[in-house]
Parts: structure tokens; sequence; C-alpha cells
């Protein structure tokens, strides 16, 4: 194999490891605030909403000066639904995963509505039946 050959295959290897370890850990939003607003149903559905980002007030607030901005996509949502799925499983809220009911992606504010896949037991109700939202701020690390 030549010398060129060699560089190819050294590239592609840089290259597949680059996209293996960016699909490695559930993505974060760094400083960006996030909330977790909970409901359990009388038929024991258990519903949410992830939200992450700025609202426009909050943007207007903080002045922050950016270059132009580029319209969410499908990576957006793919992040936004990941992150949702680690945050509802690590605040004990989802055990068995949820169903995307509805999302919104901007460039202020992303969220997601979404439905446990499991429903509301005895502990769940005791737990989470009387809040409406749950704190992010102590989460595992990723």
């Amino acid at each position: 194999m030549d010398d060129l050959g060699i560089k190819k295959i050294f590239i592609g290897v840089l290259v597949l490891a680059a996209l293996l370890s960016g699909c490695s850990s559930t993505p974060s939003y760094g400083n960006l605030p996030e909330t977790l607003s909970v409901r359990i149903l009388p038929n024991a559905s258990k519903q949410f909403i992830y939200r992450v980002g700025l609202t426009p007030e909050m943007d207007r607030k903080a002045n922050i000066r950016r270059g132009p901005s580029r319209p969410p996509g499908e990576r957006d949502y793919e992040k936004l639904k990941a992150r949702a799925g680690f945050v509802v499983a690590a605040t004990g809220y989802c055990r068995d995963g949820f169903l995307k009911l509805d999302y919104r992606l901007s460039n202020y504010v992303q969220w997601l509505r979404g439905e446990c896949r499991d429903g509301a037991s005895a502990e769940d109700m005791q737990a989470f039946g009387d809040k409406t939202s749950l704190p992010l701020n102590n989460l595992p690390e990723e």
C-alpha cells in the first residue's frame, strides 16, 4: 500500500473516532436554563414538559450579542430528545422511557412534551403527585 492509501485510511479512522466520541454521552446545554414540568393525570399517566433555553424576555435582558443564527434543525431535535430522555430517567420520573407527544424548536427555547411509558405507581403518586416541577440542579454526571 502506498503512502497516499495509508494517509486516507488514517484520516478515515480519525473522522470515525471523532464521530463516535461525539455520540458517546448524553448532550448537555451548558449554562442554559432547563426545567422539567410534571403532571400525573387521574388515569395514572405521567406527562411532562422538558424545556431548555432563554425566553425572548430573558434574552433581551441579558443583552447578549450573537452572530447570525441558523434555524434549528434535525440535530437540534435529536439533542433535545436525548437530553429529555436523560433528564426524566435521572430524576426518576420515567422508568421505562417516554413517548414524544409534541415539541418545539426555536432560537430562544426548545421544549418537548412527553408521556412516560410506565404509569404512576403508588410510590410515584407519593413522590411526584403534588409537584409541578422537578429540580434539575442535582442531576448526576452524564
